[in-house]
């Protein structure tokens, strides 16, 4: 007989080691982990720990109840002297007419009446009129499992973020607020006018660029009944998809803000339905223009979803322009793919910005942009009076811009040949609220 106990517990270990492994696929070996990470990492090392105390009494148990049960199978056994049915005839289960009949084939049947000797008519009778219950008699008795870990279809990535260097600690920082230099007026170097004439000259100026912190996160109430009675633990499931949201909400700040301060010159606007060569030329000039007003070469091109899926399915004549393998396409001018964000225009690696808005492109360097970020992470009270437990999980963001105009956007404005998002149908928009920006249930 199977232990549910036992079971359970080892369910929900498997489950805390699934977690982790889709934590550290998340991560790959591209980057480090984030604050958040870890501390979702902390907390399923904790809970199988938790798990292991328990369970390995469990098992002790079952070792000895498996060996009491190998004990008793190998004392002797009185025959089974039931005779086989006859299959060459029809049996038909005979029909007690009283309670006193059955009663005397029951008493026969066990030897009881002629001195041991079973009676094996009787014994044979007494097995065809047997009720057959099955599981489906008993509908109420059985459990409904769930199978495999619970679906979630939040991408808790931030892919800004990490394409601009990952966010920065900002545990040391003291303050609501805080300032980064910046040399606002340089010096200068020109021709001597004339022999022993003074060089130019004049004096550097350095200002600042102000961050403001911000505090963000979410809380939820939940009750005992729900953590001690839900198999996967409702639980361990709360606690990773409040870190989720948490990645989803700094993430879709940070690209809100990134795109208000890309306010570089512009170059002309593309046309309704741009080609290659529409985007090449805009490209280009909007690198122009980046290096002019930063002095050093951009670094990255930020895209939204519709303007990722337009340079993706770019075509000339006959063929795709920005193939998925340039092994044969040594002319092809970036790679592009369905599988993944991971591609490159003209050089610039293409971040693909899913909570940008529509029609974003930006062209810029990487280093000029900065996100600061010290995670609180996991908090929680018992409430003992009502038999709950509050849990919050947040943490602290501050980010801005060291030089706005060294981001340039294109102007999309005129372009009406961007793919665009399927409209969220009636149920879907019941079971998703707006602020999820369409990337969970």
């Amino acid at each position: 007989m199977p232990n549910p106990v036992l079971e359970r517990l080892v369910d929900q270990r498997a489950e805390q080691m699934a977690a982790m492994d889709s934590v550290l696929n998340q991560v790959g070996d591209e980057r480090d982990l984030v604050d958040a990470e870890r501390s979702l990492l902390d907390a399923s090392r904790e809970r199988i720990a938790e798990l292991d105390a328990q369970i390995q009494p469990l098992r002790a148990y079952e070792q000895m109840r498996e060996a009491h049960a190998e004990s008793v199978s190998s004392l002797p056994r009185p025959a089974d002297t039931v005779g086989a049915r006859r299959m060459d005839v029809e049996q038909r289960a005979p029909l007690y007419r009283t309670a006193g009949a059955f009663l005397v084939d029951y008493i026969r049947a066990n030897g009881i009446m002629d001195r041991n000797v079973r009676d094996e008519s009787a014994a044979q009778r007494i097995y065809q009129a047997r009720a057959d219950q099955l599981s489906g008699d008993t509908p109420g008795l059985l459990p409904t499992p769930i199978v495999g870990a619970v679906v979630n279809l939040i991408d808790s990535n931030r892919p800004l973020i990490q394409s601009l260097g990952g966010a920065r600690g900002l545990g040391g920082i003291a303050g609501a607020t805080f300032t980064r230099p910046k040399i606002t007026t340089h010096t200068q170097s020109g021709a001597q006018t004339a022999e022993k004439t003074a060089l130019p000259s004049r004096k550097m100026a350095i200002g600042s660029v102000t961050f403001t912190k911000t505090t963000r996160g979410g809380y939820v109430d939940i009750s005992r009944q729900d953590i001690d009675w839900t198999s996967p633990s409702a639980w361990d499931i709360l606690i990773r998809d409040l870190a989720d949201q948490y990645a989803i909400d700094t993430e879709t700040t940070v690209a809100a803000d990134f795109v208000a301060k890309a306010t570089g010159t512009k170059p002309p606007a593309l046309p309704a339905t741009p080609v290659l060569a529409d985007w090449t030329k805009g490209l280009y000039t909007a690198a122009m223009h980046s290096y002019q007003a930063a002095q050093r070469m951009p670094s990255r091109i930020w895209c939204s979803l519709d303007v990722w899926a337009a340079l993706g399915s770019l075509v000339d004549t006959s063929r795709t322009v920005f193939p998925v393998n340039t092994t044969n396409e040594m002319n092809a001018p970036g790679t592009s793919s369905l599988a993944d964000f991971r591609g490159d225009v003209l050089g610039l690696p293409r971040v693909v910005v899913p909570f940008a808005p529509a029609k974003t492109c930006i062209v810029g360097p990487a280093d000029l942009y900065e996100v600061y970020e010290d995670t609180i992470g996991l908090l929680s009270v018992v409430e003992p009076s009502i038999l709950g437990v509050q849990v919050a999980y947040g943490g602290y963001v501050a980010f801005g811009s060291l030089a706005q105009t060294a981001y340039v956007a294109l102007d999309l404005s005129a372009v009406t040949s961007l793919p665009t998002v399927a409209e969220v149908s009636e149920e879907e928009a019941a079971e998703e609220p707006p602020a999820n920006h369409g990337r969970g249930k």
